[in-house]
């Protein structure tokens, strides 16, 4: 088994809540065989994610409540896999992120701090739906899927 992959929001939530990626999400995940990082940034984040989808319509109570049990579980069952973060250094490397690509690129914060994330954690691999966001951990050095 691989080393464990750094997943942003996006992948997370297709990979817990039937979605349009959902499909390409857990074939990936079929085939790939790695654990996944999980971090207090993407705790706070997915399940915000889930709420706001509940509020849009686009995503039933029951169903978002299936999803954070699924999230526990894939802890539980070691699928997703605690990663310690210095948070002092995260924001050290988005900042030089940011120095480096948000002038030409545009980049969003949030973007910025799951590629440092990722690359503070050790991650190899970067999994993203979100092209801005794979174009970023690309250009930093991370193997992007899928």
């Amino acid at each position: 088994m691989d080393s464990p992959a750094y997943p942003d929001s996006s992948f997370l939530v297709s990979l817990v809540c039937k979605d349009a990626k959902s499909t390409e999400a857990t074939s990936w995940m079929a085939s790939a065989f790695v654990h996944l990082f999980f971090t207090p940034l993407h705790r706070i984040e997915v399940r915000n994610a889930l709420r706001n989808a509940v509020g849009l319509w686009e995503l039933t109570d029951y169903n978002r409540q299936l999803a954070f049990r699924q999230i526990e579980l894939d802890l539980s069952e070691g699928l997703l896999v605690h990663l310690p973060v210095n948070w002092t250094d995260v924001f050290r490397r988005a900042d030089e992120l940011s120095e480096k690509h948000a002038a030409k690129e545009g980049q969003r914060t949030i973007d910025l701090l799951h590629v440092a994330v990722a690359l503070e954690g050790g991650a190899k691999t970067f999994l993203s739906f979100d092209k801005r966001q794979r174009n970023l951990a690309r250009t930093a050095g991370l193997k992007v899927k899928p």
